[in-house]
């Protein structure tokens, strides 16, 4: 008996993951014709589900645009995640431009649509904490009002908005795009390195930098 309880849930997993799967797909399918207006019915209907089984899987609006752009993500081979360290923030960000430049429509919709950036924004609180993280790490006596400001400027360089801007203002490749982003990260961080407190300014020279000019 055992061994059919556990092939009954497995079945059930199965059909759960393949209901689920049709349900992003036709909301995929749906959002790129209709944007915002796309329904939950519109959804349903599409995926050859009821509605109720929609709010099943996704139980409100956010919670089924978090799941389409994760899909779409998927889909287009956006999977680079947040940096641990700061040598993986340098490392990454060559693989992660490429990513974006395998979907660029993709990321475009997810900077400038609402629905877009409503899910980008939904990941805010893991993103301050990844790179918070890193700067605790390379910079940790600097004030914590100084170090979210390095933190800001490290992340803005590993985003899709320095991407996208590299690509339409002045039409660099992805690969050259990397190339700048993170000769620019590096050398931000080997000040942070060397900083100590010398707070985030114009002119406020960190330790290693005093000491080189006298």
């Amino acid at each position: 008996m055992k061994a059919v309880r556990t092939y009954n849930s497995q079945l059930r997993q199965s059909q759960a993951e393949a209901t689920r799967e049709r349900i992003l797909a036709a909301m995929a399918e749906l959002y790129e014709r209709d944007g915002e207006a796309a329904t939950v019915r519109a959804v349903a209907e599409r995926a050859g589900v009821r509605e109720i089984t929609v709010y099943r899987h996704f139980p409100n609006r956010d919670e089924l645009m978090k799941g389409l752009w994760a899909w779409l993500n998927r889909k287009h081979g956006v999977t680079v995640g947040m940096p641990e360290t700061a040598e993986q923030l340098v490392a990454q960000i060559a693989p992660l431009f490429a990513t974006f430049g395998a979907a660029p429509a993709h990321v475009a919709a997810s900077l400038r649509t609402p629905e877009g950036v409503k899910v980008r924004n939904s990941l805010n609180a893991d993103r301050s904490e990844a790179f918070l993280t890193i700067l605790a790490d390379i910079a940790p006596d600097l004030a914590p009002d100084e170090r979210r400001k390095a933190a800001a400027i490290l992340q803005l360089l590993y985003s899709a908005h320095t991407w996208i801007s590299m690509r339409e203002q002045w039409g660099l490749d992805d690969a050259a795009a990397a190339e700048a982003a993170g000769w620019a990260a590096e050398h931000l961080i080997a000040d942070l390195r060397a900083r100590g407190s010398a707070p985030i300014r114009p002119g406020e020279a960190g330790p290693a930098d005093k000491e080189a000019q006298s």
